[in-house]
């Protein structure tokens, strides 16, 4: 390696160093901050460098603290800037195969000298080369005498998390479910229809010689290694949006047709609208809202972007839609958002039990408000990016039983198959669908109800 890349190296550390302090004491979160850093004058590949340094090390930070504990000799208070430069020396080492251990430690050496002092750099070097001669010295609880926090400290989840899946899915599944949040996944792309089909997509992508997958989300592909410039064309030409497979299936179930009236009651960042525009041909009459003004005006922008003109934005609180009735009612309501794990890796250490009983209440509010939107004979479409029952099937059953003038359709047995659950539902897991965990339900209202 010669002087200049390590220089080079060097500082894209120190930035990710810069990066941690700011979420760690700063409580910022992490695409934010990684935003304002790539404004720098950082190369792609030292972008993405620093992006898997920052996200991997946030991701895995509880696991990280557990061996630096085993492994700090010292009994005296450590500054937790130490802590910090350790858990990306000892993420480079454990967990990025193509970064030389050597580098990981005389890098992180370094950072210590910087930002700590010269009298902690030999600590640094003591830890990290003590876990290069013996990784599997960490002693973790065994599966057998706590389950939970075994797994919360081996896979770096906070143990009210890990308890929660086991009570939903048992240890096994839990086991997967973590192991399928900590991959990075693949870029899952929408294509937009108004502007191509699948056979030239497939051909454009033949052509430029970018590995994909098809989905079982029509219109949506995942693509592998996909090179940035080629990224950046075809978003700049509308040809994609940038958007999960498993948030496509409130689209397809919402199946928009000809002169259909669609509210879309919490619409940022506006994927869902988008998509149900193309799939109406852009032939649906769509009012957008979003309570964020600011938000609109990025929703604004994606719709020149795709060449849409369906789509009415509003600055509206859900609560108070100012319009009614409509054909079909979207309410993606604000959620936990447990099942994006995968892409927020701070996510995982900002939610809590507490926090997932206040949301429970605000959409229960907001489906009262979208039920009274629909129309005789329209759909309520109440979707959600989490797994949580409370959130989901919960809020559903409850729903229909105070309100007998919802139901669910029979024709939901015509949709994706391996994501409809028995209670006729749509659900997604990452370990067992390969997507985002996400939730939705359609309901048809029969009546006007008398309340």
């Amino acid at each position: 390696m010669n002087q200049h890349s390590r220089t080079e190296k060097q500082s894209v550390r120190a930035l990710a160093f810069l990066a941690i302090q700011r979420i760690e004491a700063d409580k910022a979160y992490t695409d934010i901050v990684l935003s304002h850093l790539f404004s720098a004058n950082l190369s792609y590949r030292d972008k993405a460098f620093l992006s898997e340094l920052v996200r991997g090390t946030i991701r895995w930070k509880k696991n990280l603290d557990w061996i630096v504990d085993q492994l700090l000799r010292t009994k005296n208070k450590v500054p937790e800037q130490l802590r910090w430069i350790l858990w990306l020396g000892l993420y480079q080492i454990r967990l990025m195969s193509r970064v030389p251990n050597f580098a990981a430690v005389n890098e992180s050496v370094t950072l210590a000298k910087k930002f700590v002092g010269q009298k902690w750099a030999g600590v640094v070097n003591g830890v990290l080369r003590s876990f290069i001669r013996n990784p599997t010295g960490i002693k973790y609880p065994t599966m057998n005498s706590n389950p939970v926090k075994s797994l919360a400290l081996r896979k770096s989840f906070p143990e009210w998390l890990i308890k929660r899946w086991i009570n939903q899915i048992g240890i096994e599944e839990t086991q997967q479910l973590c192991d399928a949040f900590n991959e990075a996944p693949s870029l899952s792309v929408r294509i937009n229809s108004l502007r191509t089909n699948a056979e030239a997509f497939e051909n454009l992508l033949d052509q430029k010689k970018i590995e994909y997958k098809k989905s079982i989300v029509r219109d949506f592909y995942l693509l592998k290694k996909i090179p940035f410039a080629f990224q950046t064309e075809f978003l700049n030409t509308g040809l994609i949006t940038i958007q999960d497979e498993s948030a496509g299936l409130p689209g397809l179930l919402l199946d928009p047709r000809p002169d259909d009236v669609i509210f879309d009651l919490c619409a940022a960042p506006g994927g869902k609208s988008f998509h149900a525009a193309e799939l109406a041909d852009d032939s649906v009459k769509i009012i957008s809202g979003d309570i964020n003004v600011s938000r609109i005006d990025l929703l604004k922008k994606t719709k020149m972007r795709l060449g849409i003109h369906s789509v009415q934005l509003v600055a509206a609180d859900a609560k108070h839609f100012p319009a009614g009735p409509a054909d079909k009612v979207l309410l993606d309501a604000p959620c936990s958002g447990l099942g994006v794990i995968r892409k927020k890796p701070d996510l995982r250490w900002r939610k809590s039990e507490k926090g997932i009983r206040e949301l429970v209440f605000l959409q229960r509010k907001l489906l009262e408000e979208a039920a009274r939107l629909v129309k005789i004979g329209g759909h309520l479409i109440y979707s959600t990016c989490t797994m949580a029952p409370e959130e989901n099937e919960d809020m559903m059953n409850e729903f229909l039983q105070n309100n007998p003038q919802f139901e669910i359709p029979s024709t939901l047995n015509r949709f994706i198959p391996k994501v409809v659950t028995s209670d006729g539902f749509i659900k997604t897991w990452p370990h067992r669908h390969n997507m985002d965990g996400s939730f939705a339900a359609i309901m048809v209202k029969k009546y006007e109800s008398e309340k």
